[in-house]
């Protein structure tokens, strides 16, 4: 296993990467990784954690290093919709208009 040390700014590199990526160009697989780096991380950062903003348990919270996951999934949240968005129009401009129809696929009528 690795030394925690070297996993902390590891993982967080590996997940700054992949949210420039979700905003440059939204790609599906690529946000199914980084919201897979977002789980990681809540697991990894313990010795980094800061204040307990919300504690629902003794000893267990929302920490301010889970912020950083709440942002990720928020970009792979936004890269997912865009894909949605782009393939649902990729799939509307595939189709073919209606027989008798004009340019613009509006009828001209007789």
């Amino acid at each position: 296993m690795l030394d925690v040390p070297v996993v902390i700014p590891l993982t967080l590199l590996a997940l700054g990467v992949g949210a420039l990526g979700c905003l440059l160009r939204p790609r599906w697989d690529v946000a199914v990784v980084t919201g897979l780096l977002c789980a990681v991380w809540t697991r990894v950062n313990s010795p980094v954690e800061g204040r307990v903003l919300h504690a629902w348990a003794p000893g267990r919270g929302f920490t301010e290093a889970d912020l950083v996951a709440v942002a990720g999934l928020l970009v792979v949240g936004s890269a997912l919709l865009r894909c949605a968005v782009g393939g649902a129009r990729a799939l509307l401009a595939a189709r073919p208009s209606s027989p008798g129809a004009g340019p613009g696929g509006r009828h001209q009528g007789p």
